[in-house]
């Protein structure tokens, strides 16, 4: 209560003697900070200590270098905090290094995204240090995080789960693929701080070359790009039928028989399955504005069934969840959240 946290409500009789005073989260004196870091963008929240948005969200477009991302980012950190602020959330796609506060790798920092060292269209990482949002920080905790970790810290505090359940959360977007892996309710985050990279599984596909370096990323197939490839198609075909449109716009019309768009998805669940068959997970959550589309969605959902290993069938729950995108300023603030109410994100 003196951290103000929690607060008394209206007393309440008790039956025989002294009245009882129920308590309940604050979501009044108090709120954590939220920012992201994206190729090209930096953007900050406030959410309540219930998770509730507090004034919008603040977003900056910034170019010229990962640097200038960062420097971007920590001015907007620098008017967010003040005395009602507990804690500092930060997501960013890639690789953290905690030990040196960098960005290892990632599309932030990567040449082929332009914010990054190398010629254009070539694949360069440098490192970019992170010190300039500690310090504007100031004596607020920080927690960095991988984007996915922050989708998987709100997802945990949204959802009934069981704390010895192991959750594997998969985002997917047009060219995105993320995946994060809960382990009773704490982030795993391996030898290097970031989420399980499903995106950078690779297959023999001649797709474009991917900020990694490689080529047949997973994350490069399932796209639009990928998909007007495949089907020798230009930038401008049909919204919605066969022979060009976006992946987004060819999954909400999708028809049994459009054999390109299920080849993308033929690839998104071989690449989920050997994942699930490797790790065995108690929950599978699919996150997705996909969600929305029920055909698409039987049709990734049956094939995933189809090829799981016979024990896992009956035992991996699916689950499909109609998220915002992952790098979201509010979805960052849910790391702050976390930090306070779980073991294992601070």
């Amino acid at each position: 209560m003196e951290a103000g946290v929690l607060r008394e409500c209206q007393a309440k009789p008790s039956g025989g003697g002294r009245p009882r005073v129920p308590l309940e989260i604050d979501p009044v004196r108090r709120h954590m900070v939220g920012l992201t870091i994206w190729p090209g963008a930096v953007s900050v929240a406030k959410v309540n200590l219930r998770g509730h948005l507090v004034g919008k969200p603040v977003a900056r477009l910034v170019t010229g270098g990962a640097g200038r991302l960062v420097d971007a980012a920590a001015s907007l950190l620098g008017k967010a905090v003040n005395e009602q602020t507990m804690g500092v959330g930060v997501s960013v796609p890639g690789f953290y290094d905690p030990e040196s506060r960098r960005i290892m790798s990632g599309p932030a920092v990567s040449g082929s995204g332009g914010l990054g060292p190398g010629e254009p269209g070539e694949p360069g990482v440098s490192p970019v240090s992170l010190v300039p949002i500690f310090e504007r920080a100031g004596d607020h905790p920080v927690i960095i995080e991988n984007d996915m970790h922050a989708l998987g810290a709100r997802w945990l505090l949204t959802h009934k789960a069981s704390a010895g359940h192991d959750v594997l959360l998969i985002n997917i977007g047009d060219g995105e693929l993320g995946a994060a892996m809960l382990i009773g309710g704490r982030p795993h985050r391996g030898c290097a701080s970031s989420a399980n990279e499903l995106g950078h599984m690779r297959y023999f596909a001649d797709t474009e070359r991917c900020y990694c370096g490689q080529v047949g990323c997973l994350e490069r197939i399932f796209s639009s790009e990928y998909l007007r490839r495949i089907e020798g198609v230009g930038e401008s075909g049909d919204e919605t039928g066969g022979g060009g449109g976006t992946l987004m716009k060819r999954s909400a019309a999708y028809e049994v028989g459009d054999e390109s768009l299920e080849m993308l998805y033929d690839y998104l669940a071989n690449g989920i399955v050997n994942v699930v068959n490797f790790i065995r997970p108690h929950r599978l959550v699919l996150v997705s504005e996909l969600t929305r589309y029920p055909d698409v969605c039987d049709l990734l959902t049956r094939s995933i069934r189809s090829r799981l290993l016979g024990e896992l069938v009956d035992r991996v729950r699916i689950d499909l969840w109609d998220q915002p995108v992952a790098h979201q300023a509010e979805t960052a603030g849910w790391l702050g959240l976390a930090g306070l109410y779980c073991d294992g994100w601070g």
